[in-house]
């Protein structure tokens, strides 16, 4: 705990900062702070995920063993113990939250209760990090610290933005910094700005939970329309994904989503019904929000339901078919499987069917069905559908569809040079052996 200005100890980096969740959110922040000269203390409740970060082990995607090492060298101090925490000048919550029939903040209001007991008697700064429903910050938050400490504490909402296995690194995406007083703003500005590119400042930590909320939103609903077309264009001589990329030459006024078996990971699925839950609580109601919601909560089932229609149409009964499915994450070249509807096809599909999964990437412990790690054109070829799901840059969807007889691809990712027949979401109408490219899905023996 700093003797001077919470502010300029944030200026001359002679602050420490703790943070509260060691996951996909907490480490790449922590090791961020590292970098820009701050002391970071890490706190996680998960004692195995601690050790294997005390030994230099990270598991997270966009996070190396190397980077997790350089930061260890340079003062990163992960615990499981909460002591680790003791009189830091500014805390970060980047633990998860969930959704059931209300908002899930269990693991906010621990967090919480841990900085209130932790925190020194000097003026603290508090940043939620952590994606949570319009209000949290102020009802859930600010009341448990704000009840066990008599000196100043100030309060700041920064969503986290980071793009698993995306483009973007860390530090070139802009944080958005929400905060319901002036200087509070302006502490919490000045410890973000140092690891980031640019901050942009927001007038209360309503907006700026709103701000993450919409940005998920507007994605699912988006989503959501195109997956709504699929169903449609089966019974017109029409390609969605033609559609699409035809309207996206449009220059303004159009932003191209594209089908595919449902939304995943943790921000996508949750937020819009934090924003749904929060409507019904003011007595108002978002029916297109939760009309998108139900729309791809359906997507894996309806999935499922062509892959088995597919079979059938080959001759093939749905329980005794051998089927192989690319992918089991919720998004290409990474192994989170938070909320995956890949794996909610997985478990639409008949449980006698011999199925097998391949992935690079996850962990054999979150996959229902057989995992391999590489398809041989063996596996390929044995199959009597291929299924892609996720499309890997690992996988070479040439060499794979070139061994398969038949490809259900989920992602309109298969080349189309490939030998395999290759059926994407919407060509299966009322005739299942015809696509709707007019390209004809022959039937087994012809």
């Amino acid at each position: 705990m700093t003797t001077g200005s919470l502010h300029e100890a944030i200026a001359d980096r002679s602050a420490t900062v703790g943070v509260l969740g060691l996951g996909y959110v907490g480490l790449p922040l922590s090791l961020a702070f590292v970098d820009a000269g701050f002391a970071v203390r890490g706190f996680d409740v998960d004692q195995y995920r601690v050790r294997e970060l005390q030994a230099g082990l990270s598991y997270v995607d966009d996070v190396t063993d190397e980077e997790l090492q350089r930061g260890l060298e340079s003062g990163f101090e992960p615990s499981d113990d909460p002591s680790v925490l003791a009189d830091c000048d500014a805390y970060v919550l980047a633990v998860p939250t969930g959704m059931d029939d209300a908002p899930d903040m269990s693991a906010i209001e621990a967090a919480s209760r841990t900085v209130a007991e932790q925190s020194g008697p000097g003026e603290t700064l508090v940043v939620v990090s952590s994606t949570v429903y319009p209000g949290a910050t102020r009802e859930v938050v600010a009341p448990i610290v704000d009840d066990a400490r008599d000196a100043p504490t100030r309060f700041a909402m920064v969503p986290e933005r980071l793009n698993p296995g995306g483009e973007y690194a860390f530090g070139d995406i802009p944080l958005v910094v929400g905060a319901d007083s002036d200087r509070s703003r302006a502490i919490a500005e000045a410890l973000f700005d140092a690891v980031v590119s640019e901050t942009y400042p927001v007038s209360s930590t309503q907006t700026a939970e709103l701000t993450k909320t919409l940005e998920n939103t507007y994605r699912m609903v988006n989503i959501g329309l195109v997956n709504e077309l699929v169903s449609l264009v089966e019974g017109m001589d029409a390609d969605l994904w033609e559609a699409i990329d035809a309207a996206a030459t449009k220059p303004f006024g159009f932003q191209p989503f594209r089908p595919g078996p449902g939304v995943g990971g943790h921000c996508t699925p949750i937020d819009p019904q934090f924003l749904a839950w929060r409507a019904r609580r003011d007595g108002t109601e978002l029916s297109l929000v939760e009309g998108a919601q139900t729309v791809n909560d359906d997507m894996p089932a309806l999935v499922a339901e062509r892959v088995e229609r597919l079979l059938r149409a080959r001759g093939v009964d749905p329980a005794d078919a051998s089927v192989l499915a690319l992918g089991a994450s919720y998004k290409p070249d990474v192994g989170d499987v938070r909320n995956s509807p890949a794996l909610d096809v997985l478990s639409a599909l008949p449980e006698e069917a011999a199925v097998v999964v391949a992935d690079p990437y996850v962990d054999a412990s979150d996959v229902p069905r057989e995992l391999v790690r590489d398809v041989t054109p063996a596996d390929s070829e044995r199959a009597d559908v291929v299924v892609l799901l996720v499309d890997h840059a690992a996988f070479d969807l040439h060499a794979i569809g070139d061994a398969a007889d038949v490809v259900f691809d989920a992602r309109n990712a298969m080349p189309d040079d490939v030998a395999a027949d290759v059926v994407a979401l919407g060509d299966l109408g009322d005739d299942p052996t015809a696509d709707s490219r007019g390209e004809g899905l022959l039937l087994e023996g012809e």
